[in-house]
C-alpha cells in the first residue's frame, strides 16, 4: 500500500534520478538517463471483508476462553447457514483481553462520626475475532451476513473491500507507470538538448499498491486504487 512516506521517498528518488541522468549527458560518460515513473488505476471491488468476533465478560479466564469458543463455533456454523463457505473464513483468529479497574471512596457522618466506603470496580473482557471474505460487494447479500453475524450476539461490520484479482490492473498501473517515466525522461534529454533511445533497464521500484476506500472513509466506496512503480534507464542520443 502506497502511503505519504512512499511518496515522500519517491519524490526524493525521482529528483535524484534527475540530478544522476542531467550528470551523465552533461559529462558524456555513460549516456544514459534513469527515470522513475508511477502509474495508478482506480478499479471497482468485487470483495468485501467483514471482522466478526464474540466476546465473554467472565473473570475467570479459563472459563472466559470456552464461552469465546462455543460463542466462535456458534458463529461459524450460523454464517454459514447464511451461505458463507469455509474457504471464505480466513484462516486465524485474533484475541485479546480488555480490562479495566476503578476504585472510589464515599465518605458520609453517622452519628457525628466520618463513615468511608471504599467502592472497588473490576471490569474484564476476552474478545475473539475473524475475518470473512465475501466474494460480492452487494449491500444485500453483505447485510445478511451482517445479520446473521449479529444474531448471534456477535459484532460485524465491514472492514474493508478488495479485488480478488489485482493482475489487469496491475499491469495498467505499470503501462502508465512506463508512460510517465518517459514523459519525463524525454523532458529531461530535451532540455539537455538530445533525445531519448531505447530502453536498457526496467525494475520495479518498491511493492505494488492495492488501496481501497475504507467504508465511511473520504474516497469512493467499492473502489480500489492500484499502483505501480518501475524506475527505467534510457539510451540518451545526443
Amino acid at each position: 500500500m502506497f502511503n505519504g512516506d512512499y511518496m515522500k521517498w519517491l519524490v526524493i528518488i525521482f529528483c535524484i534520478m534527475i540530478s544522476a541522468g542531467l550528470f551523465a549527458v552533461v559529462q558524456g560518460e555513460e549516456h544514459t538517463i534513469t527515470m522513475v515513473g508511477e502509474g495508478t488505476v482506480t478499479v471497482p471491488a468485487d470483495a468485501a471483508m467483514v471482522s466478526v468476533s464474540v466476546e465473554s465478560n467472565n473473570e475467570n479466564m479459563t472459563e472466559a476462553r470456552a464461552e469465546v469458543q462455543t460463542k466462535i463455533d456458534n458463529l461459524l456454523n450460523v454464517l454459514k447457514k447464511a451461505g458463507v463457505k469455509d474457504a471464505d473464513i480466513l484462516p486465524g483468529q485474533s484475541s485479546g483481553i480488555t480490562s479495566f479497574q476503578s476504585s472510589s471512596k464515599v465518605c458520609k457522618r453517622v452519628n457525628n462520626t466520618t463513615v468511608c466506603e471504599n467502592n472497588a470496580q473490576k471490569v474484564s473482557s476476552l474478545e475473539r475475532s475473524t475475518v470473512v471474505r465475501l466474494n460480492t460487494t452487494d449491500e444485500s447479500s453483505i447485510n445478511q451476513v451482517l445479520n446473521a453475524a449479529r444474531s448471534t450476539g456477535a459484532e460485524a461490520y465491514v472492514a474493508a473491500y478488495s479485488l480478488s484479482d489485482t493482475s489487469k490492473a496491475m499491469a495498467e498501473a505499470r503501462q502508465k507507470a512506463m508512460a510517465n517515466a518517459r514523459e519525463n525522461a524525454a523532458q529531461v534529454a530535451n532540455e539537455a538538448g538530445g533525445s531519448l533511445g531505447k530502453v536498457l533497464d526496467i525494475s520495479d521500484y518498491g511493492y505494488p499498491g492495492v488501496e481501497a476506500a475504507s467504508p465511511g472513509g473520504s474516497g469512493q466506496m467499492n473502489m480500489i486504487d492500484v499502483t505501480s512503480g518501475v524506475i527505467v534507464t534510457y539510451e540518451f542520443i545526443v
